[in-house]
């Protein structure tokens, strides 16, 4: 089409819109008109799209249009004041976090728990060693495993988190386990700690694709056995492996300062999510 033919079409394009609307709104849509001939350009320019495939995009509604538009808008957004607030609140929490911990909980180097190798996996805690030809593991986590030690004889001091996380311990001898779950226990010392067997079986070991128990593993409850076994298996059997009240005060020690870590490292996480553009 050579450019007389086109100006002509524009012109009685112009004149059939003038005789039908008033000025005003003839230059609102020869502006609008414009506007999505710019939009679809620049979308074919970018995404590389056919004529074919944006075809009936001068039919889209204002509404979309105007969502398209902000689609490509590289305006940073402010945050809200809630946000803004949010923020704060989480940074103080954060450096109150950090100051208890350096008071009541031994700074940031967490505790050790002798003759054990440590892992860890977010909230979940790994101890490993060996026991002659036996395959010691010890698991816990720390998820809801906070208690707060209120000092009575001080009402006025703030209460110091403790966690007391069940966990569980497998001896593993060539294709089977001895297993026992166990949770903590306070003692008449304050501070100290023990335990109780909950639950113990024996499983097939575990293999690297596969640590579960089967359901149909019979498992018995602790708290029916007989005193004297009670006292060579749960006490002494497994006292010899280590498992004493000296190794259930190591535990709470760790657990409780690798527990707070986890929830500082929460609150920061938190922050940097809801203050993320």
């Amino acid at each position: 089409m050579n450019e007389r033919v086109r100006s002509l079409r524009c012109s009685k394009i112009a004149t059939r819109v003038g005789d039908a609307l008033p000025p005003r709104k003839v230059a609102t849509a020869i502006m609008s008109a414009i506007a999505k001939l710019i939009l679809r350009r620049g979308l074919m320019r970018n995404l590389g799209s056919s004529p074919r495939q944006l075809g009936n995009l001068s039919k889209c509604s204002p509404a979309l249009l105007t969502a398209s538009r902000s689609n490509f808008s590289t305006t940073k957004q402010h945050l809200s004041t809630v946000t803004t607030e949010l923020a704060t609140a989480l940074e103080n929490e954060i450096e109150a976090e950090k100051r208890l911990e350096n008071e009541n909980l031994g700074g940031a180097s967490a505790p050790t728990v002798n003759g054990f190798n440590v892992t860890s996996n977010d909230a979940e805690v790994r101890l490993t060693k060996t026991y002659g030809n036996e395959s010691i593991l010890v698991v816990f986590n720390v998820n809801h495993s906070v208690d707060i030690d209120e000092d009575i004889d001080n009402p006025e001091v703030a209460p110091v988190p403790v966690a007391l996380p069940p966990f569980t311990i497998e001896i593993t001898k060539g294709n089977e386990r001895l297993c026992f779950q166990m949770l903590l226990t306070d003692t008449e010392e304050p501070g100290q700690y023990d335990y109780r067997v909950e639950e113990f079986y024996i499983a097939p070991s575990a293999t690297k694709d596969n640590e579960d128990v089967d359901a149909f593993v019979y498992s018995s409850s602790g708290k029916y056995v007989d005193e004297g076994l009670h006292d060579l298996l749960f006490d002494r059997y497994l006292g010899e492996r280590g498992f004493t009240q000296e190794f259930c005060a190591q535990l709470v020690n760790y657990a409780t300062h690798y527990e707070h870590s986890r929830y500082v490292n929460l609150l920061q996480k938190i922050k940097n999510f809801v203050v993320k553009n």
